[in-house]
């Protein structure tokens, strides 16, 4: 019979392919499983996991059966102890983020790696959830990246790298600003005028600083759900800016310029 200490030795090695999106266990006809997963040239890479490795994880609650036969992915229980288990510093919080990598750019234009809890995002949770389309979550995250570019958040310190006449620390002009910020800002106003009055405040609050759904209901004096409501239809609106929606019958489309489009938006065309 295997032991626990494979077990769970085993289980971190797995559970790192099978939190990817698409891995899962296929049960095999005379016996045992074989876990699926991409690799890199698109198709699935295959490993044997023995009878009684599988049985050891099904009886701990980490694997739970799909809508599909024969396949088999990550309980909420498994990837809750796979969390703890490697967590370096607190387990508790690990178990409750979403952490990923990801490639941002700086306002600087120079891209870089790194870890971010896609849980403190209403529109990530929201689309985990099916509330929202993979259009709404893509205009939200575009909002939010052009914001953080941008440099929009209000400073709560000392601007350290700001220029010292006279002994005294000075604002920077504008001029000062790279390319990169500048252009956000740009593109920032742009579809914020495009969501229009009142969705243009919602997704400044919940997309752009984070604000919980049911505190912006409280601030604005909505009723209880009604937010989510208007944030769909504010993120759709930034869908239909950034042509990430494509509404009416099929037609050709075609490279146009900035002002073309614009032209077009102000006629009420998607």
């Amino acid at each position: 019979m295997i032991g626990r200490y494979e077990v769970e030795r085993e289980a971190k090695r797995l559970f790192r392919i099978l939190r990817e999106t698409g891995s899962h266990l296929a049960r095999q006809p005379f016996g045992g499983f074989l876990l699926l997963s991409y690799g890199g040239d698109g198709k699935y890479e295959k490993e044997p996991v023995p009878e009684d490795l599988a049985q050891a994880f099904f009886k701990r609650g980490w694997i739970a059966a799909t809508t599909r036969g024969g396949r088999y992915v990550l309980s909420d229980a498994g990837a809750g102890w796979y969390e703890r288990e490697t967590a370096k510093a607190d387990p508790f919080a690990s178990q409750h983020q979403l952490r990923t990598m990801k490639r941002l750019r700086d306002s600087a234009g120079h891209h870089r790696t790194v870890l971010v809890d896609e849980a403190e995002s209403v529109i990530s949770r929201l689309k985990r959830r099916g509330v929202i389309d993979a259009a709404q979550f893509d205009a939200g995250e575009k909002l939010r990246r052009d914001f953080t570019l941008a440099q929009l958040m209000p400073r709560l310190g000392v601007d350290l790298t700001a220029p010292v006449p006279s002994g005294r620390r000075a604002w920077r002009p504008e001029a000062a600003m790279t390319d990169t910020v500048l252009s956000a800002r740009q593109r920032f106003n742009r579809a914020m005028r495009a969501a229009g009055p009142g969705l243009s405040d919602l997704l400044f609050d919940v997309v752009c600083h984070l604000r919980g759904l049911e505190d912006a209901e409280r601030a604005y004096g909505w009723p209880h759900r009604s937010a989510r409501v208007v944030l769909g239809i504010a993120l759709n609106a930034l869908a239909c800016h950034y042509g990430l929606r494509v509404t009416g019958e099929p037609r050709l489309r075609s490279w146009r310029s900035e002002r073309e489009v614009l032209e077009t938006q102000a006629a009420g065309q998607c």
